[in-house]
C-alpha cells in the first residue's frame, strides 16, 4: 500500500492498493482497474497420452494488492490429447453497498434540491433497485417539504407513498428497515462532512429523536461505504473526536490547501470507525461527488488552466484520472467543491455538476454496477511446461472463451502481434520471450467485465527439447 502523498491520491484505491476490494473500474480510460486478488488456475498435462504431472501458473494484470494466484496441479490423461491444458475461471462477488448521502440544505440550493430530490425518488431508486447490489440507503440530510429546503424520500426506497411527500408536514421519515434510513439533520454549506462525523454514533442528535446512537447502526462491516456528497458550495466546518479537533478548510478554492483537506477528511473517517471505513492500509468506502463543478466539456484544469476534455459531453462523468477544477457550473453554483472532488479522485469515485440534475445517472448507474470482490480472469496467461522435457508446438495453441452464461464456447484466434489485434474481439497475440498468452485488448476487456467467464488453453507438443 502506498502512503498518502498527494501526488498519488489518484491512485491510492483505484488501481492497485486495496486488498480485496476494488472500485467499479478506472475510468475515463487511462488504466485498466485491477479487479482480482485470486485466481484460481488448474492445470493438467498429457505427454502422447501417457499421463504426467506439472504445473502451469498464470500471471496478468496486477490483482487488488498484486498477484495471487491459486495453483493446483492435475495428473494428464487421455491419449493424443493437448500437452498442456490450463483453465482459468473468474471468482468473483458484489460487496454489499451501504450509500450515504450528504444533502446541503442552504438557501443557495433551491434551485437544486427539488431536482436531487425528484432523481433519488426517481432515476436512483429504479437503477439501484434494478442492479442486483444488495444495498441499502442512509440520508443524512433535513427530512420535510421540499419547499422549505428539506428532502423527503418516497417509495419504493422509504415507505412513505408515491406522492405522500407534499403533505409530509411534521411527519417523521418513512424508514425502510433494511433499505432505506433517514437521519435528519439540517446541513448547511459548508459542514456536511462535520455533520456526518458527528452525527455517526450520535454525538449530534437526529431532529425526529429517532436514534440516538447515531446512523452507524445502520452501517454493516461487510459492505462497501458510498458517499455522495449533494452540495453546491465547498467546506469548512470544525470537528472534534478521534482524540483530536480537525479543521477542514479547503481554502475558497486553494489548490494546495483542498488537497491537505482531502487528506485530513480521509484521516478522520479512518481514526473514527476503522471498523466502517478502514484504514490506509485497506479503506472501506468511496467518496462520490454532486458538486458544483463545470460540466467536463468545458472545465479547465486548476493546475493548468488547459481544458481538461472538449471532447467530453456535458453527460459525461469526471473520472479519477481527470484533474480537479475550480470552475463552476451555472447556473447558480456558488463554489466548485475542490475538497470534495479530491476525495472523489483519491477514492476512485465520479464527480458529475449539480447544475444538470438531467445527467445525475452518470452517477448512480457507476454505484449501482457495484464494488467487484475476487479474482477476474487475467488477460495473460504464461506458457504451461510441458511434461518429460517435451517442446510445446505453439502453431497449436487453442484459446477457448466461455461466457459465464454459460452461451457456446468460443475459440479465440491467433494474431501475430499486439498491432495486428485491431478491432478484434476474439484473438490473442503470443510473446515469446516473456512466455506469456496474451488477449487482445478487445478480448481482454470482454473476458475481464465477465464475473463468471472460463478461459481453456490448450497446446499439442512437438517432439522432445534438445
Amino acid at each position: 500500500m502506498k502512503s498518502l502523498p498527494i501526488s498519488s491520491l489518484p491512485l491510492f484505491l483505484v488501481c492497485g492498493a486495496l486488498a480485496t476490494v476494488s472500485i467499479y473500474a478506472c475510468q475515463s480510460g487511462e488504466t485498466t482497474a485491477p479487479t482480482s486478488s485470486t485466481v484460481s488456475v488448474v492445470s493438467s498435462t498429457a505427454a502422447g497420452g501417457a499421463g504426467g504431472e506439472a504445473t502451469a501458473t498464470s500471471s496478468g494484470k496486477g490483482g487488488a494488492g498484486g498477484d495471487s494466484f491459486s495453483i493446483s496441479t492435475g495428473v494428464g490423461g487421455g491419449t493424443g490429447g493437448s500437452c498442456a491444458d490450463v483453465v482459468v475461471e473468474a471468482k468473483i462477488t458484489i460487496k454489499p453497498a451501504d450509500i450515504i448521502f450528504l444533502i446541503d440544505n442552504s438557501g443557495s440550493m433551491t434551485e437544486e434540491i427539488n431536482g436531487v430530490e425528484q432523481n433519488i425518488n426517481g432515476s436512483f431508486a429504479q437503477i439501484i433497485g434494478a442492479s442486483g447490489v444488495d444495498y441499502r440507503v442512509i440520508m443524512v440530510t433535513d427530512h420535510g417539504s421540499t419547499s422549505t429546503l428539506e428532502v423527503c424520500i418516497e417509495a419504493p426506497l422509504s415507505t412513505i407513498p408515491i406522492g405522500g411527500c407534499a403533505g409530509i408536514g411534521s411527519m417523521p421519515p418513512g424508514e425502510n428497515p433494511g433499505k432505506f434510513y433517514h437521519y435528519s439533520l439540517n446541513v448547511q454549506s459548508w459542514d456536511s462532512v462535520c455533520l456526518g462525523l458527528d452525527s455517526l454514533y450520535g454525538t449530534k442528535k437526529d431532529q425526529f429523536n429517532l436514534h440516538p446512537e447515531g446512523w452507524a447502526k445502520w452501517l454493516r462491516p461487510e459492505a462497501v461505504k458510498v458517499f455522495v456528497e449533494v452540495t453546491d458550495d465547498r467546506i469548512q466546518c470544525d470537528w472534534t473526536g478521534a482524540g483530536k479537533t480537525w479543521i477542514f478548510n479547503d481554502g475558497n478554492n486553494n489548490y494546495l490547501t483542498a488537497k491537505q483537506t482531502a487528506l485530513d477528511i480521509d484521516s478522520a473517517l479512518l481514526a473514527h470507525s476503522p471498523l466502517h471505513f478502514g484504514s490506509k492500509a485497506k479503506r472501506h468506502y468511496i467518496w462520490y461527488s454532486l458538486v458544483g463543478l463545470q460540466s467536463k466539456d468545458l472545465a479547465k484544469a486548476s493546475d493548468t488552466m488547459l481544458p481538461i476534455d472538449p471532447a467530453a459531453s456535458a453527460l459525461d462523468a469526471f473520472g479519477p484520472f481527470d484533474p480537479v477544477t475550480t470552475d463552476k457550473c451555472l447556473p447558480g453554483a456558488v463554489n466548485s467543491g475542490i475538497a470534495y472532488q479530491w476525495l472523489s479522485k483519491g477514492t476512485g469515485g465520479l464527480r458529475f455538476p449539480l447544475c444538470n440534475a438531467a445527467g445525475y445517472s452518470a452517477i448512480f448507474n457507476d454505484i449501482a454496477a457495484g464494488v467487484v470482490e475476487g479474482a477476474a480472469v487475467p488477460c495473460e496467461i504464461a506458457f504451461p511446461e510441458p511434461q518429460n522435457n517435451q517442446q510445446l508446438d505453439l502453431n497449436s495453441l487453442l484459446v477457448l472463451y466461455t461466457p459465464g452464461d454459460m452461451s457456446m464456447t468460443q475459440t479465440f484466434g491467433l494474431a501475430k502481434s499486439e498491432a495486428e489485434c485491431g478491432l478484434a474481439n476474439d484473438k490473442f497475440y503470443l510473446d515469446e520471450a516473456a512466455k506469456l498468452i496474451k488477449l487482445c485488448p478487445l478480448a481482454c476487456k470482454i473476458v475481464e467485465a465477465d464475473t463468471k467467464a472460463k478461459l481453456q488453453v490448450k497446446i499439442q507438443c512437438g517432439g522432445i527439447a534438445d
